[in-house]
């Protein structure tokens, strides 16, 4: 499924080499959201409802929405 980021709780970084995950730096994450960029979102968990976004990077993300992460807060940027 494609989701705008406005739509998707940002967990953490996928490296490219594949060799781990780390948190999203700042300058990133308000770049995507400031540009709204579009993700291909493919299931990781169920158990903890997350999922792979991938566009020009990866990460681990939750969905926002009462139907597939009812917990998950809309993304917000305090400067």
């Amino acid at each position: 499924m494609k989701k705008k980021a406005h739509q998707l709780e940002f967990i953490s970084w996928i490296h490219r080499d594949g060799k781990g995950t780390e948190i999203v730096p700042l300058d990133m994450l308000e770049d995507i959201l400031e540009n709204n960029e579009q993700f291909e979102v493919n299931r990781l968990s169920l158990k903890h409802n997350t999922f792979i976004a991938s566009g020009f990077n990866s990460f681990v993300v939750k969905v926002i929405g009462k139907k597939d992460n009812p917990k998950a807060k809309p993304n917000v940027l305090k400067v």
